[in-house]
């Protein structure tokens, strides 16, 4: 039986400064984004250049975690952007003289915007698109002057653009972050501290205290983005892309096992521990030149009862029995899932008429209240809008929090600091902490980073949109009232205007992923699937699960309860522990062993995968008796507890 690592509730404090706390890479991040934000501050200034809030929320957006990443961000916004003024200024050029035509005419192509943002690949591009046609119809209302009106969409185009190409010039040659160079230092990092980790335990030091599931998690989660990265930077990465997931795992499993040494060895234990030392030690070299290696295990294994150290050894040696497998992607089924993306689908066409209706609605509360100020309620609801309901509590819910913050901020630094400023430097001065602590969130976890970006970009409208300074506290107050009105229009329209949540979807993804992993264990084809796959789905899933968990009202709903909650969680545990056991088994027996347990096993996950989809109930499963491999029993066990997982839910989350 495997043991489990439990975690203790942490409170919101814990959590807060869980999600603060410094980590390679963050301060790198941040540093990337002050660089750029201060010189488009002072070229902005310098220039008159208008829009600097925009311009400041681009850098934001194109400053990522890696070159490769970084670029493509940059490339899709100059042509959306791009795209986006051609449209609008197209749509007053036909139909300045007739006002609701004009409006009939934006909501069309944001209609089609805002479909294409869900329908295809690169939906940055038409988000854009929709968001900037949408807003330069609020250019039309401010004056009856059409030459002032292009001059304020090209120079809209103009403060976006340029941006974006400062930030990839400082990206690219100031502080360079390759990813097949982020993902070789993370494995490295973490296989440092399994060696320092045995090193102590042979020399009977006390080991330091162990690491809680969830930050184990996060650093698993890190390396297998990191390896998406340098998977389209390099070609060498591409082609192995299942050797270098598998050392990812593999590095993942001892970073795990190694916090669960025990803390009273014997000599045993110890004769263990050196080989295991050495192979780690030759592991981490192999690493550093993205090389095979070669583990001694000639009666290493004779004797031996600790778990643990038994366990890091077969992981050590399975994986330098590894062999390297090209991957080469067929350009048809690429071709295919891109003409898939451009089908009429019933969902997607939804999403975008709520989202053109919750639009239009605030900008009738905008025109008919004549209040410039909460201009930001119409962009508030493109934000918002993501592909469910739980992103989208999520979205308005970071979107509030960096909105309040940021005006905070700003109504501090109008009364304190503003009356003392007499020069672009004190500006400066005044300005880069706040974006800087914007930065510095934005380049966190996930859940948090979208607050960091609305934090400077509120702050930035307050202040910084004007040429000299300014004290009109009315501002700040718009802006956030603007935001809150978005944000709960947005809000109501996504909850009860064709709900898309996520609790079907999550059940019918899981047995998806426990049929395909069924499909695997029983056959001995590489074309039934592949490991990666089968994470990638785990993945999904998981992701699945945290938006269900945010969307409004589930606690009331009746297609949702906490038990729902608790059981998909437990789910996609054993799943993963499945995958993990399946992967050693197979790589320390090859593929033809055991082949009666292993169909017997592709059957249990079968019925597994039906319970899944229909929530009924079926009789128990039972086990394979005679099991003699360890790793067997074990895979059994946790298809047993699965199943046990799936009965025990009670009606399926979304599906009554």
């Amino acid at each position: 039986m495997i043991s489990k690592m439990v975690p203790s509730t942490p409170n919101l404090l814990q959590q807060l400064g869980s999600l603060l706390r410094p980590y390679p890479g963050r301060g790198n991040l941040m540093m990337r984004c002050l660089i750029t934000c201060t010189l488009v501050m002072v070229i902005s200034l310098t220039l008159q250049i208008p829009f600097l809030a925009l311009s400041l929320i681009a850098v934001f957006y194109v400053t990522q975690k890696n070159i490769v990443l970084s670029k493509l961000t940059g490339t899709l916004f100059i042509f959306g952007t791009t795209l986006a003024v051609g449209l609008s200024i197209m749509t007053l050029k036909l139909t300045w003289e007739y006002p609701l035509l004009r409006l009939m005419m934006a909501g069309g192509l944001f209609l089609g915007c805002v479909y294409l943002m869900r329908a295809t690949k690169y939906g940055v591009v038409f988000f854009l698109s929709g968001l900037v046609i949408f807003y330069t119809q609020t250019f039309a209302d401010l004056t009856d002057n059409a030459d002032s009106v292009v001059h304020l969409i090209l120079w809209l185009w103009v403060a976006i653009n340029y941006a974006i190409i400062l930030t990839l010039i400082v990206n690219l040659l100031f502080l360079p972050l390759e990813p097949v160079a982020q993902l070789r230092g993370a494995l490295q990092a973490q296989l440092s501290d399994i060696i320092d980790r045995t090193e102590r335990f042979i020399g009977r030091e006390t080991l330091p205290e162990p690491l809680p599931a969830a930050a184990i998690q996060e650093k698993t989660l890190m390396l297998q983005h990191m390896l998406a990265f340098a998977v389209m930077r390099d070609k060498r990465y591409r082609q192995d892309e299942a050797w270098h997931l598998a050392r990812i795992s593999t590095v993942s499993g001892l970073y795990l096992m190694v916090q669960q040494l025990p803390t009273d060895p014997d000599e045993t234990d110890l004769a263990l521990a050196r080989p295991l030392l050495e192979g780690c030690k030759a592991f981490a070299g192999s690493v550093a030149e993205d090389r095979t290696f070669w583990v001694n295990e000639t009666g290493v294994f004779e004797g031996i009862k600790q778990a643990t150290l038994l366990r890091m050894m077969e992981s050590v040696t399975a994986f330098s029995h590894y062999q390297h497998v090209p991957v080469e992607s067929p350009s048809e089924s690429k071709e295919s899932a891109r003409l898939k993306g451009l089908v009429m689908n019933q969902s997607w066409c939804l999403f975008a008429l709520k989202t053109l209706l919750s639009t239009f609605v605030c900008y009738l509360i905008y025109i008919a209240a004549d209040w410039q100020g909460i201009h930001t309620i119409m962009l508030s609801c493109i934000i918002v809008a993501q592909s469910s309901l739980g992103s989208t509590a999520q979205r308005g819910l970071l979107r509030v929090i960096g909105a309040v913050l940021g005006s905070l901020a700003a109504l501090l630094m109008v009364i304190l600091v503003m009356p003392h400023i007499e020069s672009v430097v004190g500006l400066l001065a005044m300005s880069l902490p706040v974006i800087g602590l914007g930065a510095w969130i934005y380049a966190g976890s996930e859940n948090i980073s979208y607050a960091g970006i609305q934090m400077m970009f509120t702050f930035a409208l307050a202040l910084l949109e004007s040429f000299g300074p300014t004290f009109e506290l009315v501002e700040i107050r718009d802006r956030v009232i603007g935001i809150l009105l978005g944000v709960v229009i947005a809000t109501i329209f996504h909850r009860y205007l064709w709900p898309e949540r996520e609790g079907k979807l999550f059940w019918s993804s899981v047995s998806a992923l426990i049929n395909s992993l069924a499909q695997r264990v029983k056959t001995h084809t590489e074309g039934a699937g592949s490991e990666i796959a089968l994470r990638r789905s785990l993945a999904g899933c998981q992701g699945i699960a945290a938006r269900v968990a945010m969307e409004p009202g589930w606690s009331s709903d009746n297609r949702q309860s906490e038990s729902d909650i608790l059981a998909a969680q437990q789910v996609l545990s054993h799943l993963s522990e499945i995958i993990y056991q399946f992967e050693h088994l197979r790589a320390e027996h090859g593929d033809k062993d055991f082949a009666t347990e292993r169909q017997q096993a592709a059957e249990l996950l079968h019925k597994c995968a039906a319970l899944a989809a229909t929530g009924e109930p079926e009789k128990s499963v039972a086990s394979s008796t005679k099991l003699g491999e360890g790793r067997l029993r074990t895979l059994f066990y946790e298809i047993e507890q699965l199943h046990l997982s799936l009965r025990t839910r009670q009606t399926a989350t979304g599906m009554v």
